[in-house]
């Protein structure tokens, strides 16, 4: 059977990479007026925190003064300064996570009313071909998800992303060196990276697909539930809903089982990375900074747990954008003609006589049926009644 003759149509479900368009239509609709101040607020805060450890870095480093009113005008410059970059910092982290909500709230906004109004102005032929579990699946799941989990996967993402070259630039302003295991390291993550995300991108939507025939069954089962009950079928609708739940469980179980095995591939990576870090600085100790080598060390050894962060949360924000990729298909499907068409209209004194007329005129229920009228040519005069 072709597909334009079925009643119902097969879900449709994307395969690959998720199109830059995608990204764009996200970050789009967020808008460069709350892109930009997200952007600066973030670098502000991480440059901040930079500069509060090695301002820290500093004052660990000064010699100790004979004079106790040097000491205490010292003491006094280091910890007013060094105070006033993390009140700076907080006040940069506040400013940033509160443009990002203001932002995604905006965004999730603009594609949620973008879907409303699409399928508000879809032709009876989609609501014919699509069971409505699809529909809710999109305003439910989807941007449940466009409102709550992706706007916190950008957060987490930049924040990683940030905190990674911070530890990489001071790890390199102590140890230039070890660039040259950084390097063939980080290929090993995106190596990692690119390996696991093919599949939990593609786990991620069919997870969505397997979730809509459960609110399509949901739903009918509400509205038969007296009907189910008179014929006794409680147990076999009871088994269906088992079953789908099982179906859509068998596409989410593995996405978790994945999770676990990109972790323990992280965790060896980041560990290779504190371990060349504490070698080159035992290797250099006779020419190296005490306090800058102490403060290399601590960002290391917080590397681990930074990059496998950061790497996470970037496979978790293209999986999830799969939610978007989703409500662009039903903002962007065909709807019904314009209520008013500036190329036919009509003349203001219409209807003058209250004559109807047909001429050749043919239709079908949808694009891919037979037509169910065919040539018809019908005059209704004013004042007749036509009964069909």
């Amino acid at each position: 059977m072709e597909a334009g003759t079925k009643l119902v149509q097969a879900e449709a479900t994307e395969t690959g990479r998720v199109k830059w368009r995608v990204y764009f239509a996200y970050f789009g609709a967020i808008g460069a007026a709350w892109m930009a101040p997200i952007l600066v607020m973030n670098l502000s805060s991480q440059a901040l925190s930079i500069g509060s450890n090695l301002w820290l870095t500093a004052w660990s480093n000064d010699p100790p003064l004979l004079e106790e009113s040097q000491h205490i005008a010292k003491r006094n410059l280091r910890l007013g300064v060094y105070g006033a970059l993390g009140l700076a910092q907080g006040v940069t982290i506040l400013l940033g996570s509160l443009a990002l909500s203001l932002g995604s709230l905006k965004g999730a906004m603009l594609l949620h009313n973008g879907l409303l109004h699409n399928i508000l102005r879809s032709p009876m032929s989609f609501f014919d071909t699509t069971p409505v579990g699809r529909i809710v699946n999109r305003f439910s799941k989807d941007v449940d998800t466009i409102d709550l989990t992706i706007p916190t996967t950008v957060r987490q993402c930049l924040m990683y992303f940030l905190q990674m070259i911070s530890v990489l630039f001071i790890i390199t302003l102590t140890t230039p060196i070890f660039l040259v295991v950084a390097l063939p390291v980080f290929f090993l993550y995106y190596f990692i990276q690119a390996f696991y995300v093919a599949t939990s991108r593609q786990l991620k939507r069919l997870d969505s697909v397997t979730r809509s025939p459960i609110y399509t069954h949901f739903s009918e089962t509400l509205s038969g539930v007296s009907t189910i009950r008179a014929y006794g079928a409680q147990e076999r609708f009871v088994q269906e809903s088992h079953q789908l739940i099982d179906r859509n469980q068998m596409c989410y179980y593995p996405s978790i089982i994945s999770n676990r095995w990109l972790a323990v591939r992280l965790e060896f990576c980041g560990n290779l990375i504190v371990l060349s870090a504490a070698l080159f600085a035992v290797f250099g100790r006779e020419h190296l900074d005490g306090g800058l080598v102490g403060l290399s060390l601590s960002y290391a050894l917080s590397i681990t747990a930074t990059i496998n962060w950061m790497v996470r949360m970037s496979c978790e924000f293209e999986t999830n954008i799969v939610a978007v990729e989703r409500i662009m298909e039903y903002s962007r499907s065909p709807t019904e003609a314009a209520w008013k068409v500036p190329e036919a209209k009509l003349p203001e004194e219409w209807p003058q006589g209250g004559e109807v007329q047909f001429r050749d005129y043919s239709t079908r229920y949808r694009d891919g049926l037979e037509l169910t009228i065919k040539d018809i040519t019908v005059s209704v005069h004013p004042g007749e009644k036509v009964f069909f």
